[in-house]
């Protein structure tokens, strides 16, 4: 997993943290612009020419939800806004530590096969961003190897195998394909 840190100065960190916390906290705590934007964009996307993907979800802790998803192969074109339940927004903020990611190595030299499926999660809050970069597969894991994240998005998931992500990302990941999963109206294995 590729990690980037951008915007990063100490006043920029704490107020990600705080941000994240309040939205983490009680539906009250939320609601006073404890919030402060904070934003998840999932984009999943890649394929040969012709048979490009290119799916993406951003969940805003203020407003809706919009997806926008495109497959050249099946000849899909849909976007749409959703609502997010605040109970979502929060179980996300809830498994997102802010100081984990900033701790996760930088793996500048991951790089990634032309054409390949590829995934990003982006955390924004004021002027901090964090992004996280990661290989996806359209098929399950082998027997024996969980899956992080299963996006749902079609005929074809888009998987994140558990060993392509630190163990301490996994919750997060595995709690936004949940969310993104139940706007788009599928639902991964095993979740609730």
């Amino acid at each position: 997993m590729r990690v980037i840190i951008e915007s990063f100065t100490r006043p920029d960190i704490e107020r990600m943290k705080a941000a994240v916390s309040r939205l983490a906290g009680p539906l009250e705590s939320a609601r006073e612009g404890a919030s402060d934007d904070v934003t998840i964009n999932l984009r999943c996307y890649g394929g040969c020419p012709g048979q490009r993907v290119d799916f993406q979800a951003s969940i805003p802790s203020r407003g809706e939800a919009e997806v926008t998803h495109v497959d050249e192969l099946r000849d899909v074109d849909e976007r749409f806004a959703a609502a997010v339940r605040p109970e979502e927004l929060a179980a996300l903020a809830r498994q997102l530590d802010v100081e984990t990611l900033m701790g996760l190595p930088a793996n500048k030299d991951e790089g990634y096969v032309p054409d390949s499926l590829v995934g990003s999660v982006v955390i924004t809050a004021g002027n901090a961003r964090i992004t996280l970069w990661f290989p996806l597969e359209d098929e399950d894991p082998p027997k024996g190897e969980n899956a992080t994240m299963r996006i749902e998005r079609g005929q074809v998931p888009f998987v994140l195998r558990a060993s392509m992500a630190p163990p301490s990302v996994r919750p997060v990941l595995a709690q936004l394909a949940a969310v993104v999963n139940r706007l788009t109206g599928h639902r991964s294995p095993g979740a609730g």
